[in-house]
């Protein structure tokens, strides 16, 4: 929100969602649903990862570049079976 310069009521405005029930989430209270939280994280553009815990996911290593690139019809992907021994295979 501060990145964005919005006020709870703007966030609230935006998503529908109470903004005492926002206002609770900020200062740690209350009870998070997961689909709010979903609801928060589209209209602020951010991934519910960066949102809960204010750091970028871990797991999106694939960057926006990469993916246009990838919808271009620029680039070629290749997949390869890897064979694996029947020890690694539990």
């Amino acid at each position: 929100m501060k990145i964005k310069g919005w006020s709870l009521a703007r966030l609230s405005k935006e998503t529908g969602i109470n903004k005492s029930t926002l206002h609770a989430w900020t200062v740690g209270r209350g009870t998070i649903n997961l689909e709010y939280l979903r609801k928060v994280a589209d209209t602020l553009k951010i991934s519910v990862h960066q949102l809960a815990y204010g750091e970028p996911d871990p797991h999106e290593s694939v960057s926006e570049e990469v993916l246009r690139e990838i919808f271009s019809g620029d680039v070629r992907v290749t997949l390869h079976r890897i064979e694996r021994s029947r020890t690694n295979q539990r």
